[in-house]
């Protein structure tokens, strides 16, 4: 458990190693992100003012597990709307394994 919720706070950090190569740099911006310990994920997940969104593939997620009640993507890129909460309010921890 503490290793995903380790993998979720790295997310955080930085959720470009999960998504694909982008080929056109006009489209990146700078957004900052905010720095979580895996404690202060593992508090907000428990008190439920977090909610974990599981970019990993079926096969990542047979290997390493999913954290309970995560949302989970089928493709981070190409998911739907729908797939996330209704609530714009409500904060998000994407998580992955990362790059290759």
């Amino acid at each position: 458990m503490r290793t995903l919720l380790f993998a979720a706070a790295v997310a955080l950090v930085g959720v470009g190693g999960c998504a694909k190569d982008k080929t056109d740099s006009s489209a990146e911006k700078a957004v900052e992100v905010p720095n979580l310990s895996m404690d202060e994920v593992e508090k907000g997940l428990a008190a439920k003012q977090l909610v974990a969104v599981d970019c990993n593939g079926d096969k990542t997620r047979k290997k390493l597990g999913v954290l309970p009640g995560a949302i989970l993507l089928e493709d981070e890129e190409a998911f739907v709307a729908s797939d996330l909460p209704a609530d714009k309010a409500t904060k998000l921890v994407f998580y992955c394994s990362g790059p290759g």
